[in-house]
């Protein structure tokens, strides 16, 4: 594995950097192990702590597993959708994005995934959408929200799946992981028509029906879009205290600082 001594300051991201181009060329192929971190070091000509900042920082992205014993080390791994989805619902809820901008993209890509899902889904696939409705509705009936609000975003996971598409499968759980912190912080409760709209749009993939599939991802998102903007504005007011407590902290001056290192050293004499 032909490694390049490095010229620059962040030497981290050069190794991080110069990984991926070995793996996105084919050199490095998934299984494969690195070279111990002894050698790896003199390789790239870079002290042991900096390549360790470097392995740490690709195992974060998933592009690397770090094993310990005497049979471990750095091993390329086979990708982690999961954390590229993590890190997507991360960026979405960093940023200044609102439900409309959210829920305006969810229904340009769900209603085609559900499309797409009409003519792959497998009975298996099939079953298990219908099964997360019903437990989406006992846990509703039983009370447990927190639960609840697992299974109802899982059903958009388990869908995408159906597509047999690892990309479509990354972005809905990006965008659903997103809606489901929102949830978690602030509270959900489900429509009213929420269970049966699942269970038609269930019975359109059985049939194959790809308009009435479409159609009623449709319905779910519109129907549950007000929601998530009345979480969102609820959010928002929750957030405004905490906002005005920091602006009521107020940093002394230099002068006023002085004056009260003068007032107390008069107490004190």
């Amino acid at each position: 594995m032909p490694f390049q001594k490095l010229h620059t300051k962040r030497t981290y991201e050069e190794v991080v950097a110069q990984v991926r181009e070995m793996l996105f060329s084919g050199m490095l192929k998934p299984g494969d192990r690195l070279p111990g971190e002894r050698d790896l070091s003199v390789q790239l000509g870079i002290g042991r702590p900096a390549l360790r900042e470097a392995l740490r920082a690709l195992e974060a992205t998933g592009l690397i597993i770090l094993r310990k014993g005497k049979t471990g080390g750095a091993f390329i791994s086979n990708g982690k959708a999961r954390i590229i989805a993590e890190n997507m619902s991360d960026l979405l809820r960093l940023s200044s994005i609102s439900v409309d901008q959210l829920f305006e993209v969810r229904l340009w890509i769900q209603t085609g995934l559900a499309r797409a899902a009409c003519q792959r889904a497998t009975k298996d696939d099939i079953e298990r959408l219908r099964q997360n409705v019903f437990e989406g509705e006992s846990l509703h009936a039983r009370g447990l929200s927190r639960q609840r609000i697992e299974v109802n975003v899982e059903f958009h996971n388990i869908l995408a799946e159906a597509t047999n598409n690892p990309v479509a499968q990354i972005v809905v759980r990006g965008l659903t992981d997103a809606l489901k912190a929102l949830s978690h912080e602030v509270g959900s409760y489900p429509i009213a028509s929420l269970f049966d709209d699942r269970l038609s749009l269930v019975d359109a993939l059985e049939k194959k029906d790809e308009d009435a599939a479409a159609a009623a991802m449709e319905r779910i998102l519109k129907s549950t879009k007000p929601l998530y903007k009345r979480l969102e504005a609820q959010k928002l007011m929750a957030a405004k205290p905490a906002n005005a407590a920091v602006r009521a902290i107020r940093v002394p001056s230099k002068a006023n600082a002085k004056g009260a290192k003068a007032k107390a050293f008069k107490r004190a004499s």
